[in-house]
C-alpha cells in the first residue's frame, strides 16, 4: 500500500496544471461500517490529528465521506491502514453543474497518469443523491473521447517542430502517453480514471487504493485474549481486529532473538489500532527442547523433538489464556492445518474454564497467504511460509499420545510463562521496539 509515494508526486503536478480543482480526500467505508458511520468518522478525526494532519472540512456523501485536509496524500496513506474502510480515493472535487469542467479534470488527470501505449477506461458511479440530467455512460464515453483527443493531439506541436527531438528526447509526459488508447472495458484496462458524482460536487480520482475493509476498530466494544509466538497468530490477532474487537495480547517468547521478532511482528499489529497508548504483557516460555536435552540421543529424536516445538507452542499460549482474567480467547487454529482432535481439545479446554474461544481462522475460504495479503501482512509472507512449514511437518507426527506423554512438561511451562508474566505500558509509535525491549 504505498499510496503515498505515488499520489505525492501526481498530486503536485495536478496543481500546477490546474489552479481551480480543490484536492480532496475520499473514503468509502466497507459494508460492515454502514451502520456505525459515526464511529468510523471519529477514528478517521483521531487518527489525523494524532498525525499532526489539519482538518478543514467534511462532507458526508450517500457512499463515501469527502475530507478537505490540509495534506491530503499524507491523509490517505494514514487512513488506508484503517479497518472498517473499503478503499480511499485522492481526487480533485469539481462542480456537478459544468460538464466541461469534469471533462477538463479528466484530460488533465488523465496526461499524469497514463503512461506510453497504455489502455485506459473511464469509470463513472453517480449516487442515487445526486440531481445531474446524464448518465454514467454518457460521461465515460464524453470523457473518453476528450481524453483520446488530448493525448492524441498532445505530440502534435513538437512533431512539427523538431521530428528527430520530439522521437529521441520527448518534451513532456504528456506527450509520452500519445500512443495510449481506450480498453473495450474496465479489466481490459492498464490504467482506471474513476468519477465519482455525488450530492452537490464531483470528484475524479487522481489515485485510488484498496483498504483493509472489515469493521472499525473497536466498535463491538468487546476485549479479546490472544497471543502473538508466530506468524500465524498474529494473523490471528489481525482478524479479530478486522472483526471489530479489541485484542489484550500477550507475547510468548523462546529466547531474546525471538522476543525482537515477535516484536517486529507486533508492532505491525498495533500500528493498525486506533489507539496512542498500549499496554503489552511479555511471558518467557522455557523450550522444551533445553529441559529434554539428555533425552535426545539419536538425531532422529532431535527432529522430531524441533518439529513438535511449534504445536506445543499452540497448546502452551492456549493454557496460558484460558488461566487469565479475560471473557473472550482468541486462537489460531485452522482445519486447513491443525488435527481435528487438537481443535475439538482445544474448545472443551476454552470452554471448561469458562470463556468464550474465538478462531478466525477456523474455516478458511481462501489460503493462509491471502489472509495476511489480505489483511496487510505481505512482507511477513516468509516467516508465514516458514512457520507453517514447521507446524505442518509436525502435525505429520504429532499425536494424541505425544500430547499425553508432554502434558507434564507443558504445564510446567504454562506456570514459568505465568509465574514470570510482566506487563509494559508505552506509547504508539516509532520507538516502540526501543521502549519495550528497555523496559524487559
Amino acid at each position: 500500500m504505498n499510496i503515498r509515494k505515488r499520489a505525492r508526486r501526481r498530486v503536485q503536478d495536478g496543481s500546477k496544471m490546474d489552479k481551480q480543482g480543490k484536492t480532496v480526500l475520499l473514503v468509502f467505508p466497507s459494508q460492515f461500517s454502514i451502520g456505525r458511520f459515526d464511529k468510523l468518522i471519529a477514528d478517521i478525526k483521531d487518527a489525523l490529528r494524532s498525525k499532526d494532519v489539519e482538518l478543514r472540512d467534511i462532507v458526508l456523501e450517500k457512499e463515501c465521506v469527502v475530507f478537505e485536509l490540509d495534506d491530503v496524500v499524507e491523509g490517505a496513506a494514514i487512513t488506508v491502514e484503517m479497518f472498517g474502510i473499503d478503499k480511499v480515493a485522492i481526487a480533485k472535487k469539481v462542480s456537478i453543474a459544468s460538464f466541461e469542467e469534469i471533462l477538463a479534470q479528466v484530460v488533465n488527470i488523465g496526461k499524469l497518469k497514463i503512461l506510453p501505449k497504455e489502455k485506459f477506461f473511464v469509470k463513472v458511479q453517480i449516487s442515487n443523491n445526486a440531481k445531474v440530467d446524464y448518465k454514467p455512460r454518457d460521461l465515460e464515453f464524453a470523457s473518453t473521447g476528450e481524453l483520446t483527443a488530448a493525448l492524441q493531439s498532445s505530440l502534435s506541436p513538437s512533431v512539427s517542430s523538431s521530428p528527430r527531438q520530439s522521437s529521441t528526447f520527448p518534451s513532456s509526459a504528456s506527450s509520452l502517453s500519445s500512443s495510449a488508447r481506450p480498453a473495450k472495458n474496465e479489466l481490459d484496462a492498464d490504467r482506471l480514471i474513476e468519477i465519482f458524482i455525488g450530492k452537490k460536487s464531483a470528484y475524479v480520482c487522481i489515485e485510488i487504493d484498496a483498504g483493509l475493509g472489515g469493521l472499525p476498530f473497536a466498535c463491538q466494544e468487546e476485549k479479546v485474549l490472544c497471543t502473538i509466538h508466530n506468524a500465524l497468530s498474529a494473523i490471528s490477532c489481525m482478524a479479530v481486529i478486522k472483526c471489530g474487537f479489541f485484542p489484550e495480547i500477550i507475547i510468548l517468547y523462546t529466547d531474546d532473538d525471538d522476543l525482537r521478532q515477535n516484536l517486529k511482528t507486533f508492532g505491525l499489529v498495533v500500528n493498525r489500532m486506533n489507539t496512542k497508548n498500549y499496554s503489552i504483557r511479555l511471558a518467557r516460555v522455557e523450550e522444551l527442547q533445553k529441559q529434554q536435552q539428555q533425552q535426545q540421543q539419536q538425531q532422529q529424536q532431535q527432529q522430531r523433538q524441533s518439529s513438535h516445538k511449534s504445536i506445543l507452542q499452540e497448546i502452551v499460549a492456549t493454557q496460558v489464556l484460558t488461566r487469565m482474567r479475560g471473557k473472550g480467547v482468541v486462537v489460531p487454529l485452522s482445519t486447513a492445518i491443525h488435527p481435528l482432535w487438537l481443535i475439538e481439545l482445544t474448545f472443551k479446554k476454552i470452554l471448561s474454564s469458562n470463556k468464550i474461544p474465538w478462531m478466525p481462522l477456523l474455516l478458511p475460504t481462501q489460503g493462509i497467504y491471502d489472509i495476511a495479503k489480505e489483511l496487510g501482512m505481505e512482507e511477513h509472507k516468509l516467516r508465514l511460509m516458514s512457520d507453517r512449514s514447521c507446524m505442518i511437518d509436525g502435525l505429520l507426527t504429532f499425536t494424541k499420545q505425544d500430547y499425553a506423554k508432554h502434558r507434564k512438561s507443558i504445564d510446567i511451562m504454562t506456570e514459568s510463562a505465568l509465574k514470570n508474566m510482566n506487563t509494559i505500558s508505552f506509547e504508539i509509535g516509532p520507538n516502540y521496539l526501543h521502549d519495550i525491549l528497555d523496559s524487559v
